[in-house]
C-alpha cells in the first residue's frame, strides 16, 4: 500500500482534542485513523489484510465500494507484490506507523510544561501506550508517565473492587468499570494488540 494513497484529516484528530475525552488519547487517535483508513479504502488500496481488517472492511459502507476493494484484492492475489518481503496487513502496517508518529509526537508536547502539568494531573494512559512512552520519554518526564500510570491503576482498582462486591451482592450498576479496566489492560477496543 502507499504511504499516500490515503489522505487523512490531522487536524480534527490532534493529540490536545484527544487528552479532552478522559480516556487514552493515543488509543483514541490511532482508532480515529483506522476507522478513517477503512471508511476510505479505496480499490488497490491493500493487497493484504489481516482477518481482523477484512471484517472490518466487510462491515463498512458502502457496500459497493467494499465489493470493489475485495474485487481488487481477489485479483492480485496472484501478482508478483503479494511475494513481497513485507506480508504483513497493509492496514496494521499504516496504523503501526501512526502510532508511532503519534508516540513521538506526544514525546515532543511533553517538551511544554503545560502540557506536562495537565498529564499529571489529568491524564488517563492505556497500559501499552504508557509504556512505550516510559521507554521513550527523558527520565524526568517518564516518571510523570509512572505516576500517571500508577494513579490510572490504583483508581481502577478501588473501582474495580466496589463494582465486584455490588456485583457478588446481585447488583449490577457501574460495569462501564468493565470497558474502562480492558483498555487500560490493552488499549481500546477495536484495536489490535
Amino acid at each position: 500500500m502507499k504511504k499516500n494513497s490515503v489522505s487523512l484529516n490531522a487536524t480534527k484528530n490532534s493529540l490536545l482534542l484527544a487528552l479532552a475525552k478522559g480516556v487514552c488519547p493515543l488509543c483514541t487517535l490511532v482508532r480515529a485513523f483506522q476507522n478513517e483508513l477503512i471508511e476510505r479504502l479505496q480499490p488497490n488500496g491493500a493487497a493484504i489484510v489481516c482477518n481482523y481488517h477484512a471484517w472490518a472492511i466487510a462491515g463498512s459502507a458502502p457496500a459497493v465500494s467494499v465489493a470493489e476493494v475485495f474485487l481488487a484484492m481477489l485479483r492480485g492475489a496472484n501478482s508478483s507484490e503479494i511475494g513481497r518481503e513485507r506480508m504483513d496487513c497493509d492496514l496494521c502496517w499504516l496504523i503501526r506507523e501512526h502510532e508511532f508518529t503519534r508516540l513521538q509526537e506526544f514525546v515532543r508536547e511533553m517538551q511544554h510544561g503545560r502540557f506536562a502539568e495537565w498529564v499529571e494531573q489529568y491524564g488517563t494512559l492505556c497500559r501499552y501506550h504508557g509504556t512505550a512512552l516510559d521507554s521513550m520519554l527523558p527520565p524526568e518526564h517518564a516518571r510523570i508517565i509512572s505516576k500517571v500510570m500508577d494513579n490510572n491503576r490504583q483508581q481502577l482498582e478501588e473501582l474495580l473492587e466496589s463494582f465486584a462486591s455490588k456485583a457478588r451482592s446481585g447488583g449490577h450498576a457501574g460495569g462501564g468499570i468493565l470497558g474502562r479496566a480492558a483498555e487500560f489492560l490493552v488499549a481500546q477496543r477495536g484495536l489490535m494488540r
